[in-house]
């Protein structure tokens, strides 16, 4: 996209930096050509329009804000696209925290162990966007079978190294390795759905799907937390499992042939256009989550034994938080009625969020009992998946229809980069500051980019 996006297909069309500015009301009822009406009943638009597919051009429907949610578990493809996706990123949500305590057990060090969560990690974002870009041009999802064999390869050779007590300089490659091979993945699952649910749908798909995220977020360190009792490299090999899953499963999904559009050279200056207006803040948005939480990932199981509980704690802990943040995901979802909202809206809606998110983080590095903690965990992770739906929502309607995956994927990017440089400033700081010094740096980057996100919105309107 350059500046701003005129020829999306089914996508409004906004500002140059942050969305919408013409002024009307928050939610507006759709038409059967998936433009929003006015009261008069006739057909308006914020802003340009262009047709689309009969994919995305699908009414929204109407009669209340659960009917499309019901509406989009009756199908078929959606229920198979969730178990397949699902599979693929169980392993995502396993890695940090199983890398973090199979590190701790091959070099008696949770801070060798956290460059190790955030090697994979940096290894992500580096691949994500060119990874994305490839799955563009592929029919989708045939073209995920060989990722997901090399992410069972090579998390088994690296439970097995953990398991001989490899050095860190073995241990780190592995994990960089372990974080390219599947980068884009799940932004590849994302850019299908759109050709698998109608238009007027879409938008509580991505709620849902937030909440699905979360689940998977439960599912994903309690499994780990349960694995390392018996021993800590079951995790990182139960992984590979993961993506075995994911790959029988697409078996079952339709294939998606790759969209139409000029070829794209994989360089850094093609991923200039995404960092242009709107999608520029929402990356921001990305990197921030990213951040808050690798720093919470890696500085927890070591804060745990400061207020004397046991490490794996922080599986159950996060299932605890995610579980909070399917709650808020199901809430924000109960309150989508089947009506396009605008892009404004939404972004001060996400904003606010986000902003919250950082603010109940803060108090994790000055209490000092599990209940708290847990307390503490459970008031941030309300906030947590609608954030993460209403940023999807914005995102999709921003990219080109020929580079979705890529899109999807850059954002992926972001939040592992985040993800990583969080991970980094706990290994740096837990030797000085401690598990809670380092716990005090995990809400500041999303009050900022909240903050700046609200002041460019003002600047707008």
């Amino acid at each position: 996209m350059s500046g701003r996006e005129e020829s999306v297909r089914g996508k409004a069309t906004v500002s140059p930096e942050v969305g919408p500015t013409s002024s009307g009301p928050e939610d507006l009822p759709v038409a059967p050509d998936g433009l929003p009406v006015a009261a008069s009943g006739i057909a308006k638009s914020d802003g340009p329009l262009v047709a689309s597919s009969a994919a995305t051009t699908a009414s929204a429907p109407q009669g209340g804000s659960w009917r499309a949610q019901r509406e989009l578990w009756g199908e078929p493809r959606w229920r198979r696209w969730v178990l397949a996706s699902s599979f693929a990123r169980l392993g995502g949500t396993m890695a940090p925290f199983a890398l973090l305590l199979a590190g701790e057990r091959a070099t008696a060090s949770f801070a060798q162990g956290a460059w190790m969560a955030s090697g994979y990690a940096m290894g992500m974002a580096a691949a994500a966007p060119f990874r994305g870009r490839t799955l563009d041009r592929r029919r989708l999802p045939g073209g995920l079978r060989p990722p997901l064999l090399a992410q069972a390869v090579v998390f088994l050779a690296l439970a097995l190294a953990c398991y001989l007590k490899a050095s860190l300089w073995v241990l780190l490659p592995l994990s960089v390795v372990g974080g390219v091979v599947p980068a884009g993945v799940v932004a590849a699952y994302r850019a299908i759905l759109p050709a698998l649910v109608p238009g007027g749908r879409l938008e509580a798909a991505f709620a849902i799907d937030a909440v699905l995220m979360e689940v998977q977020w439960i599912l994903g360190p309690s499994l780990v937390g349960m694995l390392a009792l018996a021993h800590p490299t079951l995790g990182v090999g139960a992984i590979a499992l993961t993506g075995l899953s994911a790959l029988v499963l697409n078996l079952f999904l339709p294939e998606r042939e790759p969209l139409p559009g000029p070829p794209v050279a994989a360089t850094l200056a093609s991923l200039a256009p995404f960092f242009r207006g709107l999608p520029r803040l929402l990356y921001l948005s990305s990197l921030a989550v990213g951040v808050s939480w690798g720093v919470v990932d890696a500085a927890l199981p070591p804060r745990l034994v400061q207020v004397g509980s046991r490490p794996e704690a922080w599986g159950a802990l996060t299932a605890l938080l995610s579980a909070a943040s399917a709650v808020g995901g199901l809430l924000y979802t109960s309150t989508l009625k089947g009506r396009v909202t605008l892009d404004g809206v939404i972004l001060r809606r996400c904003m606010g969020f986000l902003a919250l998110w950082g603010v109940l983080l803060v108090p994790l590095a000055r209490v000092t009992s599990l209940w708290a903690l847990g307390a503490a965990l459970a008031a941030a992770g309300l906030f947590l998946a609608p954030q993460a739906a209403m940023q999807a929502t914005l995102l999709q309607r921003q990219l080109p229809d020929g580079r979705q995956a890529e899109g999807f994927a850059l954002s992926n990017a972001c939040f592992a980069l985040g993800l990583g440089l969080g991970s980094g400033v706990v290994a740096v700081l837990l030797e000085t500051a401690g598990p809670h010094g380092a716990l005090l740096t995990a809400g500041v980057l999303p009050v900022l980019v909240a903050l700046g996100g609200a002041l460019a919105w003002r600047s707008r309107v």
